[in-house]
């Protein structure tokens, strides 16, 4: 049984990373990497090295989400597993979970989570949110348009005083792996971690890409100790979301078009506040520039009967998280919660009645 006087957990299953923490603490109590490394020895036995990988050439290495898609829900127990017991070092079954997941989830994706929390976890209770709802509450609105741009997926969602208009809810697998991936092929790095380090410290959005001269570099001394000259990838990586092109992806949309054909498809009532309040979540919009490009390139496509305003979040790659704790902790939402008893009684699919 819980005790209700416990925080709350809150999970955040990103692609790369979960975010895990308790409700009441400032920030997650760790980012842990979405990764399983299997090594079998010469008896048979497997061991799994969870949240990180020890190089060994004969592992293999599982990761449970891609592009935002739960794809081995044996891996991903046992990182919740980890995260719940190892990490924040609680006892699952004395605490609530709220989970997120990637906009128009899968439905038996919703209800496998929901059945790994309560049968394998035990959990007393668990809620399921969409991470875009919870960004936006985590910025402090109800109405407003979240572009999020994580590790494997970039997600618009507008949501309209507390109700996603789903119909208009695009996802679009361009994000930052496929940066990063660039950047390791542009600078010939085997270490995709190092092409990530670089990515985030070195990279940033340009203005205007034309103005730019891309034929300096910059020498960056990297973790590893080895010193890279990078040339106008710098401004390529970051220009992936608003030219496809710089990276090779011609077939896919710039950002600004998506956001624009988002709100376009909406109701004209509800486009003045969806326009008004844009939030950004998800690590990839920190790069350097980010919001201000957004914001030049939505101004100039929107009419000027409308209001259009970017909002960075001090750090959005937590924003979910945030949001998740303000939820979890609110009176109001106590009753929420899918108890075990409802578990029990209705199976997983009651997810779909109580979660939006």
């Amino acid at each position: 049984m819980a005790d209700d006087e416990l925080p709350a957990v809150v999970i955040d299953n990103g692609s790369y990373t979960i975010k895990a923490g308790l409700t009441g603490d400032d920030d997650p109590k760790r980012a842990v990497r979405n990764v399983v490394e299997l090594s079998e020895a010469a008896d048979g036995v497997v061991t799994q090295c969870i949240g990180g990988l020890s190089g060994a050439p004969s592992a293999r290495v599982v990761y449970p989400v891609q592009r935002g898609v739960p794809t081995d829900w044996d891996a991903l127990e046992s990182v919740w597993e980890y995260t719940l017991r190892d990490v924040l070092k609680v006892a699952p079954e004395d605490h609530k979970i709220l989970l997120t997941d990637r906009p128009l989830s899968a439905r038996a994706s919703r209800e496998r989570a929901v059945q790994i929390v309560f049968e394998k976890v035990g959990a007393p209770a668990t809620f399921v949110s969409m991470q875009a709802l919870l960004a936006l509450y985590a910025a402090g609105r109800l109405s407003g348009t979240v572009v999020d741009v994580g590790e494997g997926l970039t997600s618009v969602v507008p949501v309209h005083k507390n109700i996603p208009v789903r119909e208009a809810i695009v996802n679009v697998e361009l994000a930052g792996c496929d940066m990063v991936d660039y950047l390791a092929g542009a600078l010939s790095l085997a270490d995709r971690e190092i092409a990530r380090e670089v990515l985030h410290k070195v990279c940033s959005v340009s203005d205007d890409l034309s103005k730019e001269n891309t034929s300096t570099t910059f020498d960056y001394k990297a973790s590893n100790g080895t010193c890279y000259a990078v040339g106008q990838e710098r401004y390529h990586c970051g220009e992936a979301l608003f030219n496809p092109a710089a990276i090779g992806r011609s077939q896919e949309k710039a950002l600004p078009q998506l956001v624009v054909e988002t709100l376009t498809s909406c109701k004209e009532s509800q486009r003045k506040d969806l326009y008004a309040n844009v939030i950004l979540a998800g690590g990839s919009t920190m790069l350097g520039g980010f919001a201000e490009r957004l914001q030049r390139e939505l101004t100039s496509r929107v009419p000027a009967t409308l209001r259009c305003k970017v909002v960075a979040p001090q750090n959005p790659m937590l924003s979910v998280w945030a949001g998740g704790c303000l939820v979890a902790q609110s009176p109001m939402f106590q009753q929420m919660w899918i108890t075990k008893q409802e578990y029990e009684e209705f199976g997983a699919a009651i997810v779909h009645r109580k979660c939006s």
